[in-house]
């Protein structure tokens, strides 16, 4: 690196200083979250249910409940991912996407790639065109841009629609999530996903109720499988409803 761009780097940092994508603190060039941050971010660590990607403790899946095949995350929803997630959704800061997205990418790569499966396309869940107006992006689609460029597969937009504003998914219980998401979404253009692989990307996934939804509207459309990424997974301390159930039923 030249002299001259050195000095456009440090005007750069001046003008526009760098952020942690999950808190919004101010970090070094050489930094991609800050300190605090990273002692607070938590990573999944095996075991890890190969259907569901919570860690085991918090799985409360069984085989054949989803339609997707599996999906796969890097982080847990809890204290600096919690943060990240809040603050790229509802703080306008779409920049977070690419620490998240980029994580996704390396999930990606050892559980799926490494293992052989190979996707045809890259998926972010949609959101109602309305609620993407008044955000000025969908955060889904901006990680699922992160992940398809990282991997190297197109990414699809305009395909998988959502044709009904349903009410927030973190609202309800596991029960009713179900029930909210029956029918929200359609495939705009079904000889785009016929016979593919997808790869379905969004940022937190709690019962996994949108991401099934999702996968059963590309399958009905003609895809040959669906799989899924999800930037973070709740476990269950974040999920009170899931958790009163789980433990109703014996399962802890």
């Amino acid at each position: 690196m030249g002299m001259l761009d050195n000095i456009k780097e440090k005007m750069t940092e001046i003008i526009f200083p760098r952020r942690c994508p999950l808190c919004g603190a101010l970090i070094n060039s050489n930094e991609r979250i800050c300190s605090k941050c990273s002692r607070d971010v938590e990573f999944i660590r095996r075991p890890v249910c190969r259907i569901c990607g919570r860690p085991l403790y918090s799985c409360h899946c069984r085989k054949g409940q989803y339609a997707f095949v599996r999906n796969v995350s890097p982080l847990i929803y809890t204290k600096a991912a919690k943060k990240g997630i809040h603050r790229m959704k509802f703080n306008d800061s779409p920049y977070s996407c690419t620490y998240f997205g980029k994580l996704m990418a390396n999930a990606v790569r050892t559980e799926y790639l490494d293992s052989g499966i190979r996707f045809d396309c890259v998926i972010g869940i949609p959101m109602f065109k309305d609620d993407v107006l008044t955000r000025g992006y969908n955060q889904a689609v901006l990680l699922a841009k992160t992940v398809a460029d990282e991997i190297e597969v197109p990414l699809l937009t305009k395909v998988l629609i959502k044709q009904i504003r349903n009410k927030p998914q973190h609202t309800l219980s596991h029960m009713e999530r179900q029930r909210n998401i029956k029918g929200v979404f359609r495939v705009a253009r079904p000889e785009m996903v016929h016979g593919k692989t997808v790869l379905l990307c969004d940022d937190v996934t709690t019962s996994g109720s949108t991401l099934n939804e999702c996968a059963l509207t590309l399958l009905d459309a003609g895809a040959r499988a669906v799989y899924c990424v999800t930037a973070t997974v709740a476990v269950l301390s974040e999920m009170p409803a899931i958790k009163a159930a789980a433990f109703g039923n014996g399962r802890l």
